[in-house]
């Protein structure tokens, strides 16, 4: 028997178990695990619940709102807008997103109908760091082409090798250095990269030193940085903050990084800021308006990648999202409430 297989019948015999016995469990607070949750983490919540919590799954927001003693949302990819919201049951009490990014959801309408809403503060950190120094590197290295080029047995490549360049010895600049900003830090640093960082909210100087970070203003991250790499919540503040008057203070030679929010980087800037030379090349997991159509323009021009928003997602992080998730719930029904890290509305709730 295949593991495939295996899953598919284990998670057969989960549904079947919360089918068979619901009738004994209708007393208990219901979860519901809205949008696309990965098959390993609905299996692993199915199995952290039972007996103690009802479970349910909505495909959207409109399934979610038909569940009507819901008190517990796990949501990824759904939206939460004041409308949705407001659609919800009066028995929800808490919507958790299955990630840190909380600008698909209305924070303040959440909070005026009294439902906490809380995220998983440095869950996904690890991966998410990890594919920021991968873009780095591929961008560096070129690997797009030099893949495209192997796959049509080509060997040549001093063209390529002509515009490729190391890590070592470049000044990475992170804009926000909180639990991802920090392990880029740290990975780039491994490769021989020099470090410093843009941040409204500066660390102490013990920690930069033991960091072995340096704080520098805003334009003069842009003006020396090699590679800036974007790390802050998308916000009204930040929303287009890297932008055509950006672009023109950093190096021809520099690369950006996005994986925070795709909105963070106006889209139109940054594709003429490549085109006219104004910095070499970007590396994106997040881009306004994703997913783009196949025939979107930025797909011509091979100095930007773009990957479909996966950065924080990998097989084995799903248990680390999922304890995430499970502890807040249980603290919710033990009445202490989740920490204080996880919740994002504080100032709405009453």
């Amino acid at each position: 028997m295949s593991f495939t297989e295996a899953k598919l019948i284990y998670t057969s015999l989960v549904l079947g178990w919360v089918s068979d016995e619901l009738k004994e469990y209708q007393s208990m607070n219901k979860v519901v695990l809205v949008g696309n949750i990965p098959q390993e983490g609905k299996l692993s919540f199915y199995e952290h619940f039972k007996g103690r919590l009802n479970v349910a799954e909505a495909a959207n927001a409109d399934e979610a709102a038909a569940i009507t003693d819901a008190t517990y949302l796990v949501v990824r990819g759904a939206k939460y807008s004041e409308t949705e919201i407001n659609r919800l049951p009066a028995s929800v009490k808490m919507l958790t997103r299955w990630g840190v990014g909380y600008d698909s959801v209305d924070i303040e309408a959440a909070g005026k109908k009294g439902i906490t809403v809380t995220i998983c503060t440095g869950g996904n950190a690890e991966p998410v760091a990890e594919l920021t120094v991968l873009l780095m590197l591929a961008a560096y290295r070129k690997l797009p082409q030099l893949l495209e080029r192997a796959r049509a047995g080509r060997k040549d490549k001093e063209d390529l090798i002509s515009q490729s360049f190391l890590l070592q010895d470049k000044t990475v600049g992170l804009l926000g250095v909180g639990n991802i900003g920090s392990r880029v830090a740290r990975m780039a640093q491994g490769f021989g990269a020099a470090v410093q960082y843009y941040d409204v909210f500066r660390w102490d100087e013990t920690r930069e030193r033991a960091a072995n970070i340096t704080y520098v203003d805003m334009d003069t991250l842009l003006r020396t940085s090699d590679i800036v790499s974007v790390h802050v919540p998308l916000l009204e503040s930040t929303k287009g903050i890297i932008n055509k008057e950006t672009f023109a203070k950093m190096k021809n030679s520099a690369i950006l990084i996005n994986t925070a929010r795709g909105p963070i980087v106006n889209t139109e800037d940054l594709m003429t800021a490549i085109r006219e030379g104004e910095i070499a090349a970007a590396g994106l997991d997040t881009i306004d308006g994703e997913p783009l159509p196949a025939d979107h323009p930025i797909f011509q021009c091979d100095r930007i990648l773009l990957t479909p928003h996966a950065g924080g997602n990998t097989s084995d992080n799903t248990e680390n999202m999922v304890r995430i998730v499970v502890k807040s719930i249980f603290d919710m029904e033990n009445g202490t409430g989740p920490d204080q890290k996880f919740i994002v509305n504080s100032q709405y709730l009453h």
